[in-house]
């Protein structure tokens, strides 16, 4: 019966700690558990059967853990676990026609990033002033590739 309790403990053990690192990553309960499971397995070793028998039960733990992490660790084994699929999109540009000093209006909330309507065009942008209200007035501060930063006209000094 002690034989079967030990086992069952390192087993357990075992089978919490890949969960911890293929299931659950970073929540850390699951894998102190097992490593919990793993000890009090080796101690029942020593406990129930003596020095001899828990230096062994120590061994075969470490080899088990050495073999598993070996299989755990092939190509093959995250492969199947891995997504392989290519991202292609792409972030769409600024529209080159909208120019530091034009002015537009919030068509939402900037909190501090909004929708921004700039001449004819509908843009994402972000405000300087950090939160700015729908439908106030904005002037852009700088245009780079990707973003358009906006400030209160009424702000604005000169």
């Amino acid at each position: 019966m002690e034989w079967l309790v030990l086992i069952v403990l390192i087993l357990i053990g075992f089978v919490l700690l890949i969960l911890e690192f293929l299931v659950f990553p970073g929540v850390n309960i699951v894998g102190l558990i097992g490593f919990a499971c793993l000890c009090f397995g080796v101690y029942l070793g020593y406990e129930f059967f003596g020095t001899k028998t828990g230096h062994l039960v120590v061994l075969g733990t470490a080899l088990g853990g050495c073999v598993l992490t070996w299989y755990v660790l092939r190509a093959q084994t995250w492969k199947r676990l891995s997504l392989e699929s290519k991202i292609d999109g792409t972030v769409e540009p600024v529209d080159e026609r909208i120019r530091p000093g034009d002015c537009g209006v919030c068509i939402g909330r900037l909190a501090p990033m909004g929708k921004v309507k700039i001449g004819e065009s509908v843009v994402e942008a972000l405000s300087e002033d950090g939160y700015v209200d729908a439908n106030s007035k904005v002037e852009v501060v700088k245009v780079y590739r990707d973003k358009i930063v906006v400030k209160l006209k009424d702000s604005l000094y000169g």
